[in-house]
């Protein structure tokens, strides 16, 4: 069992259908809301199904499912900026697309740490994690390394950590409604502002 859809064309039907009905599932009824029978019911797929591509069902889903947004991430991440622009411009652009990639996922924060799972309850929930924990690491490291060829005044990875955990608390605080959509993006506005302050042709890594 791994992370990446089965090469057989009838099983990776299956296995994006119940992955799509987990990425609805999840975020309308949670992890511990959804059943195996509600799953197979939005997939339109036998539960038997299920079980023959995610062994141990749910949790098996669950770390399928971070794998498949974190390659998401990394792809919305790493896509090549205009020929035209400054390494500036390329920061700004990688703090975007960040903010972009979590607007339109709105999982992702909660499913990329695999907050629901306990990796005991499947062998492929740490294999996830493992690589996920790889891929995320990797895009801190390349904007970090934007951030340094534009030059910036303070270190760089603890710039970038400090932009990327402004923008996670931003989302989380939404999600739980404690600010509403406006107020959502006046703090994604200042974090932005406040990255791009330190980072520009007159300031040294």
């Amino acid at each position: 069992m791994t992370l990446e859809p089965p090469t057989d064309r009838r099983k990776r039907r299956t296995h994006t259908a119940v992955l799509d009905a987990a990425q609805v599932l999840f975020l309308r009824e949670g992890y511990r809301g959804t059943t195996i029978d509600m799953l197979a019911a939005e997939a339109d797929v036998a539960v038997s199904s299920i079980y023959a591509n995610f062994r141990e069902g749910k949790a098996d889903v669950y770390a399928a499912l971070a794998w498949r947004i974190a390659t998401l991430h990394a792809d919305a991440m790493s896509a090549p900026i205009g020929s035209e622009s400054t390494p500036r411009d390329e920061v700004a652009a990688v703090y975007d697309r960040y903010v972009a990639f979590h607007r339109e996922n709105p999982l992702a924060l909660r499913i990329l740490a695999l907050t629901d799972v306990d990796v005991s309850e499947s062998e492929l929930a740490t294999t996830a994690k493992a690589r996920i924990d790889d891929v995320l690491g990797g895009l801190i490291e390349s904007f970090a390394a934007a951030v340094r060829l534009v030059g910036c005044d303070v270190e760089p990875h603890a710039l970038v950590m400090v932009s990327w955990a402004a923008v996670n608390g931003a989302y989380s605080l939404f999600q739980r409604r404690i600010v509403d959509e406006t107020t959502l993006e006046a703090m994604l506005g200042i974090a932005r502002a406040d990255l791009l302050s330190h980072v520009g042709d007159d300031h040294e890594a």
